[in-house]
């Protein structure tokens, strides 16, 4: 799912000493957070229009977003170039000033001396006057004033603290977590500043004291999981702690099975499911496409993402189903995560594959002939197609331009559908002459979980590929 749009050309003009990656890494990690955040919407609210509604009103305009990350990454380089020809002349001009201050101060110095001490004498011989009294008596209120001020500025700071705790409580102190705390405006939006710590021995994470106001922390595993709290409010005069449930060690590798539910297959319709549960990110038309998994833990109420490691073969979620014989293999691929042609001959089935433990969400499926895995290289290819959206009681038809979460997909064939429903749907669409080759519905937006106690059982419904109609044959819920 590649959402929001956001390309290179959304930023202000490049400069000379900007990272050349910059950009992109900032597209990748946006994108990566608006898609999570769409994809845990439509888990509550099937309606895609609603959910992109609510993630923009919770993140705000990307492109906004994108260009403020980027001025934050460039905000030191930008102020030290213009900061530096102003210190330069200006610590010139301090150097001459200084010499001659510091030349006549020197003079001054002593005479200033030998006559204070003699003015401090003629004071101690003297009895205190009621004007003398008065000065030490408002020498007194002043500070005692500056004491009182310093009291009321300490108040308005807090002492920010987590305790980290492994998986349950009671359990151990989560050792060497790391926390970035993000101190935000009263939006709740811009970051004011940033502060990061370190759990210590006994599990503690101590940011010290902070003004008061919103906060959010992201906290980060040693082996790169990563958990990321709401919106914290801190109060005047009140410290604030948190206890906070925390993996005690990086995904394991646990077995899955995977189950394919076909309803009614024919006879010479697809003998392979190629399920992969990454998300393609990327953009036409120079097809610059890369790949990404990830995965998700609930420890008590905090939920934990984990970013897979694509070298793993565990770790890349690409798998092969035997839809005859219900067993599977992982899917080999190139280092780049792109598909490779396969020779059957080759491959090991096995009742069930590892894959780290953890939630997946929804793969995209490609529907496969044995033949058709000699050429399956040619997917990489194929990056925009026709496709039919099964919304609740609608049909619709639309341009993808890559594999979705719950998506199955023909690649090399058409999708076969009633022939006056395939009409009125083409009528609908922007581009007539567009072949249909995948199939979406909200019923596949399922979540897939790899526990360690097990079984775990993957089920794949893969969806009726012929009449797309009702008992009925009415065309009332198409539009």
């Amino acid at each position: 799912m590649n959402w929001p749009e956001i390309s290179t050309e959304d930023f202000p003009p490049r400069r000379d000493d900007e990272p050349s990656s910059l950009r992109q890494n900032i597209i990748d990690e946006l994108s990566d957070h608006f898609a999570c955040a769409l994809n845990r919407e439509l888990l509550k609210n099937p309606d895609e229009g609603l959910a992109r509604k609510r993630v923009l009103e919770r993140f705000g305009d990307p492109i906004k977003v994108a260009r403020q990350l980027w001025l934050e990454a460039m905000k030191e380089k930008m102020m030290s170039q213009r900061i530096l020809v102003g210190i330069s002349a200006v610590m010139a001009v301090c150097c001459i000033v200084v010499v001659g201050i510091a030349w006549s101060m020197m003079k001054q110095s002593e005479q200033v001396n030998l006559k204070l001490l003699e003015r401090l004498a003629a004071i101690e011989e003297q009895p205190r006057d009621a004007g003398t009294q008065q000065i030490l008596t408002q020498l007194e209120q002043l500070k005692a004033e500056q004491a009182a001020q310093s009291e009321s500025s300490s108040q308005e700071m807090n002492p920010i603290t987590f305790q980290l705790i492994q998986k349950e409580e009671g359990g151990k102190p989560a050792v060497g977590f790391s926390g970035d705390l993000a101190k935000l405006d009263d939006s709740g939006v811009r970051v004011s500043f940033r502060v990061t710590a370190k759990s210590g021995p006994d599990g503690r994470l101590e940011f010290g004291k902070l003004p008061w106001g919103k906060y959010n922390m992201t906290l980060r595993a040693p082996w790169r999981e990563e958990y990321t709290t709401g919106i914290l409010t801190t109060i005047p005069g009140r410290k604030f702690e948190q206890t906070i449930y925390c993996p005690d060690e990086v995904p394991g590798k646990v077995p899955v099975q995977f189950q394919v539910n076909w309803p009614e297959k024919p006879t010479g319709e697809a003998e392979f499911l190629l399920c992969d549960f990454r998300t393609v990110r990327g953009s036409l038309p120079d097809k610059s496409f890369s790949y990404y998994l990830g995965s998700h833990r609930r420890i008590q109420n905090c939920h934990w993402s984990y970013r897979h490691i694509m070298t793993q073969e565990a770790a890349r979620g690409v798998y092969l189903v035997d839809v005859q014989n219900q067993r599977a293999t992982p899917c080999p691929v190139a280092e780049d995560g792109s598909f490779t042609d396969i020779d059957f001959e080759t491959l090991v089935w096995q009742p069930t594959v590892e894959t780290l433990q953890g939630e997946y969400f929804a793969p995209h499926c490609f529907l496969l002939r044995k033949d058709e895995l000699t050429r399956l290289s040619k997917l990489n290819s194929i990056k925009a197609f026709g496709v039919i959206v099964h919304n609740r009681n609608s049909i619709d038809l639309k341009a993808s331009l890559s594999p979705g979460q719950g998506m199955f997909i023909s690649p090399f064939e058409t999708f076969r559908v009633e022939p006056k429903f395939l009409s009125l749907l083409k009528k609908m669409s922007h581009d007539a002459s567009q072949e249909i080759h995948a199939f979406e519905a909200q019923e596949f937006l399922v979540r897939y979980d790899a526990t360690i106690q097990g079984p775990n059982v993957w089920e794949i419904n893969v969806p009726d590929l012929f009449p797309i109609t009702r008992e009925s044959g009415s065309l009332s819920s198409v539009r």
